[in-house]
């Protein structure tokens, strides 16, 4: 655009400040008269009423505009700017302003990132609970006793699964991140270009949001990071195989199961733990994917595997075929669906660049000690390893508290076992219906951390107030789930009243744990990986402790029921709830204050450069 130097420095001011979300609007009035004539005469638009312009006036271009002939602006000038700035805003009012340029646009991305991301990745995971509850329909209708016996070995399998996809969350959030650091890089090159070919550079901004998902779909430091996950993942998967064989017998000793339960249960979990390294892989695939905001890939991965393993599952489970074989078949189903899923993101994941399966291979073969060490180093230096480390923390410790929740309601009895299972199967079913605000938080806020704070603000507030809305929503979910369950004969007769004396319980831990798995993947966005994990050990700590006290000195301790064991959860739900209130009202003033000292050095550093070039 050949327009005055004076009018293109300001338009460039004008871009900068849209782009940080930072503007005000004011009348051509209160513009210097040669600047307004200059905008009439150059610019031929019926918008020529209003015009934006830069609000930090600490910058040495922001404040001195020059005439058309090159003086300086006149104090007076800037005096009556100042006046008219302050006559809009207690016109418009400071709250509709802010909501208008940062708090509605910022709904407007949530929202459409609900559809991209968040709905494919709640199918996902909803995946996994769905064929947990068919398998608790079909073993409970071939008996009781196999249905407890399997109870205790899918709730260590839970805990391995929570941990994989502490992974998979460290993956997505450094994917994410260098997403962010690649797409500053294409902006910060093409502000390079000069005034001169502001046409060149708005094709080149457009031929590169088109061309975006094909330039730019995996980075040498991406592919670098996924590989490296994916070793890790599948070497973690075989490390955890192998400490169940080991761990079983004793751990099953300390939830009081034995007899043919603890037999049946060895069977069960050795078949399902062909199927772990798989799924360790699977789900760091999913975190690769999503970092990149791909949620329709893993999408159809699980879809696939969830299909096939209802299929084997309706096939393999039956009362005619007897417990040994149902428990058998549901092993075996588990574990075909890990590997499907696994297969599928591999070959995907081959295809897109995100993982060389042929490299892989010649590499392992040649020297395999040398390239798990790279993959080590590798995933200390991208961060993955610190935020994993303690999100396996985190995962362990909250399903420490669903295992000793299970070891409880064993040793009261068959019945409570069995109810027990159902309440779980539903609880985590009903619970992962808001992963999409935990998905959302760890993908979007990475990104909005590195490029604009104060927009990461307002979303990590939004955030917060949909997990509200949501976990209230859950809540009356539960409950039609659990009435509809005995309504409809879905669970043994023996089993509805049991499971009906718990719904409160059931209930209310719905509706604070899904609120509460909301806000950690807000905190996980936000760097506070280190601070779920610890919470989450502080909150094991205390929940063991009141599970002793209610044990040995509550007055029901003679006859414990299932709802001593619900109130357990509910309490640790709760607590849950108050470390993320405090932690949310803490962080709020030190976030602010980093922002507008980060923003007032990037203006100012920002305006010397483009003086100095000019």
């Amino acid at each position: 655009m050949n327009a005055p130097p004076a009018l293109r420095r300001c338009l460039w001011c004008s871009r900068w400040t849209l782009r940080r979300r930072r503007i005000k609007t004011v009348t051509t009035a209160s513009l210097p008269p040669p600047v307004t004539r200059m905008m009439s005469n150059t610019i031929n638009t019926k918008r020529d009423s209003s015009v934006i312009i830069a609000e930090a006036s600490s910058s040495p271009f922001s404040c001195a505009m020059t005439t058309a002939e090159g003086s300086s602006e006149p104090e007076n000038w800037r005096t009556n700017r100042r006046s008219a700035d302050d006559e809009t805003d207690e016109k418009e009012g400071g709250i509709s302003v802010v909501w208008q340029t940062l708090g509605k646009p910022t709904l407007m991305k949530i929202i459409s990132s609900v559809y991209i991301l968040g709905v494919p990745s709640l199918l996902s995971v909803l995946c996994e609970p769905a064929i947990g509850c068919t398998e608790s329909l079909l073993v409970g209708r071939v008996g009781m006793v196999y249905l407890a016996a399997i109870a205790p070995s899918s709730v260590m399998f839970w805990l391995i699964e929570e941990v994989c996809f502490a992974l998979s969350v460290g993956v997505t959030t450094a994917v994410s991140e260098a997403s962010a650091a690649r797409s500053l890089i294409s902006l910060d090159e093409l502000d390079e270009v000069g005034g001169e070919k502001e046409g060149e550079k708005e094709k080149e901004m457009s031929k590169r949001r088109q061309q975006g998902n094909q330039e730019f779909v995996v980075t040498e430091e991406t592919r670098e990071i996924v590989q490296a996950s994916v070793l890790a993942a599948f070497g973690l998967g075989i490390a955890f195989a192998l400490a169940m064989q080991f761990m079983y017998a004793p751990a099953m000793r300390i939830l009081g199961v034995s007899g043919d339960a603890l037999r049946l249960g060895r069977l069960y979990t050795a078949i399902r733990c062909f199927g772990l390294p798989f799924f360790a892989v699977g789900v760091t695939f999913e975190g690769a994917y999503m970092g990149e905001r791909d949620g329709m890939t893993p999408l159809c991965a699980f879809g696939l595997a969830m299909l096939a393993t209802v299929v084997l599952q309706v096939a393999l489970i039956h009362p005619s075929y007897g417990g040994l074989a149902s428990v058998i078949g549901a092993g075996t189903a588990m574990s075909v669906g890990q590997l499907v899923a696994a297969g599928f993101l591999l070959v995907s994941a081959n295809n897109r660049g995100f993982f060389n399966i042929s490299q892989t291979v010649r590499r392992s073969s040649k020297d395999l000690p040398k390239l798990l060490m790279k993959a080590i180093n590798l995933l200390n230096k991208s961060d993955v390893t610190d935020s994993t480390l303690w999100l396996f923390c985190g995962s362990a410790s909250r399903m420490l508290v669903y295992t000793l929740c299970t070891a409880l309601a064993t040793q009261i009895g068959v019945i409570a076992a069995a109810s027990n299972k159902y309440a779980l199967d539903i609880y985590f079913f009903v619970c992962y219906l808001i992963e999409p605000l935990f998905t959302l938080g760890t993908v979007l806020l990475p990104k909005k951390l590195k490029t604009n704070k104060i927009e990461a603000c307002w979303m990590r507030s939004i955030l917060f107030c949909l997990a509200i809305l949501s976990a209230i929503i859950l809540c009356c979910v539960a409950s039609i789930t659990i009435s509809a369950a005995g309504h409809f004969n879905l669970i043994e007769p023996e089993l509805v009243k049991s499971l009906a004396s718990v719904k409160p319980y059931v209930v209310a831990s719905v509706g604070v744990g899904s609120f509460t798995y909301a806000a950690d993947g807000i905190r996980i966005g936000m760097g506070g990986a280190k601070y779920v994990g610890k919470t989450q050990m502080f909150n094991l700590l205390l929940t063991v402790a009141l599970a002793a006290w209610m044990k040995l000195y509550s007055p029901g301790s003679a006859s414990m029921t299932l709802n001593h064991v619900w109130t357990l959860m509910v309490s640790f739900q709760f607590l849950r709830v108050c470390q993320h209130v405090y932690a949310s009202a803490k962080s709020d003033k030190e976030l602010l204050t980093t922002t507008e000292g980060e923003e007032g050095l990037e203006i100012k550093e920002l305006g010397d450069g483009r003086e100095n070039s000019r």
